[in-house]
Parts: C-alpha cells; sequence; structure tokens
C-alpha cells in the first residue's frame, strides 16, 4: 500500500490541476492583498502578512486533501477503476485507506508553498518553535479535510465529484474567513463561523503562530467534523461502492 500511496501523491504533485487550485489559487490571493492592494481596516492592520499567511495555507490544505481524498477517489469510482484496483491485493479497505493518507499528504506542499512565499515575499518571521507548532497544528488538523475528501468521494462518483468538491470547498472558505473578514458578517452567521472546520483550523494554526490562544474549543470543532465524515465513509466503505454503478 505505501508504494501505491507514493505513486497517487507523486502523480497528484504533477498535476496542473493540483497546482492551479492547491497552491496557484491560494499565492494569488496572498500576492493580491499582501503586494497590489490595501483594503483600509483589513490589509493594514500589524501582522497582516503573517495572519493572512497562515488562512491562506490552511485554504490550500482544504483544497489539497479535497483533490486527493474526493475528486481522485470519485473519479476512480466513476470509471471503474476503483473497482480494477481493489481485485489486487488491494483490498477496498486499504484502497480508500491509501487514498486518505495521500490527501492528507497532500496538504503538506500546499501549506509549505504558501508558508515559503509569505517569508519570500513579506519576510514573515517568528520563532522556530512558533514555525513548528503552526506547522503540525495546521498540517495535523488538515486530516479532518482529508477524511471530508474521502467521505464525498465515496458518495458521488464521476466527473460529478469536483462539483460537489467545490461546493463544499467554496462555502466553506469564505464563511471561514480564510479568504475575506468575517466582519461584515451578520452576527448569527459569525456565530455559526465559529464552529466550521476551516475557521477551526485557522484558529488553532493561529494559536500556535503567536503562541497563545484558545485551542480547546478549535480541536473539539475538529474532532466532531472528523468523526461525523469518518462515520459517513465508514457507512459506505463496502465493495460494492467502488463500482462504477455505485
Amino acid at each position: 500500500m505505501g508504494r501505491y500511496i507514493r505513486l497517487d501523491v507523486v502523480s497528484m504533485v504533477r498535476s496542473g490541476y493540483f497546482l492551479v487550485f492547491s497552491v496557484l489559487f491560494s499565492a494569488g490571493f496572498y500576492v493580491m492583498f499582501t503586494k497590489l492592494f490595501t483594503v483600509q481596516g483589513w490589509t493594514e492592520k500589524p501582522g497582516f502578512a503573517a495572519t493572512y499567511m497562515l488562512s491562506l495555507a490552511v485554504s490550500g490544505a482544504f483544497y489539497a486533501a479535497l483533490t486527493g481524498g474526493g475528486i481522485r477517489l470519485g473519479e476512480e469510482r466513476g470509471s471503474g477503476w476503483a473497482r480494477q484496483l481493489t481485485l489486487t491485493p488491494l483490498s477496498p479497505r486499504r484502497y480508500v485507506l491509501g487514498k486518505l493518507v495521500a490527501a492528507w499528504l497532500l496538504a503538506f506542499p500546499a501549506l509549505m508553498a504558501i508558508f515559503l512565499l509569505g517569508v519570500t515575499l513579506n519576510q514573515v518571521t517568528m520563532p522556530a518553535v512558533n514555525w513548528a507548532l503552526t506547522l503540525a497544528a495546521t498540517w495535523g488538523g488538515s486530516l479532518c479535510f482529508a477524511v471530508f475528501g474521502v467521505a464525498i468521494g465515496l458518495l458521488v462518483a464521476g466527473d460529478a465529484t469536483q462539483f460537489a468538491c467545490l461546493g463544499v470547498f467554496f462555502p466553506l472558505a469564505i464563511l471561514g474567513g480564510l479568504w475575506f473578514p468575517t466582519s461584515a458578517f451578520p452576527e448569527a452567521v459569525r456565530q455559526v463561523v465559529q464552529y466550521l472546520p476551516t475557521s477551526a483550523l485557522y484558529r488553532l494554526g493561529l494559536a500556535a503562530e503567536q503562541g497563545t490562544g484558545p485551542v480547546a474549543i478549535p480541536l473539539l470543532v475538529l474532532a466532531c467534523w472528523t468523526a461525523l465524515a469518518g462515520m459517513a465513509v465508514l457507512a459506505r466503505l463496502r465493495p460494492e461502492a467502488l463500482s462504477p454503478a455505485r
């Protein structure tokens, strides 16, 4: 299974689709709002380059995990390739587990690309221990997104998987405050936002980056979403679910 995971990760990293949406999309937003445009009351805040780097790194990791776990799995189910693979010694459980691990691993280069951009473009600095904690928190928490992606890939098949993943990605990224501040949202919406996995992972990474801040609620939120998505995966984890007809 290790060889299969390695091949899956390498093929995804070489994919132009992965590069554009997981790295270049977030990088474009970062360059736009830290170098090209100024938004009063937002981009002028002290430390904006560091906090926006963090939010866009989470955005990139989110889509990377959805791509590796959801879109790839759904397309392989739709084409019948998933069924063919499970006729080999790679059992259905090992196949899905491999997709989950690959999706989680793919979040790492997406995170690192935006972190490196922040360092080189805006000279973002922090103590080495804070860098380590930030990377550990954001990458570890992105496991939630990987499980989420696999759940979508098992529930939707074929070309529809891409639209399903986009239908999850854009609302959760926007409402989670990964691209724009949530201060303009109605109060009721802002109360709900803190319980979204995207917002929770951003706040967890922010606490690690700043060396202070609440972590219990973000961890609990991520754990609940991971458990919910995990139950959906287990409910669909049957050999017949990998058939193109399913």
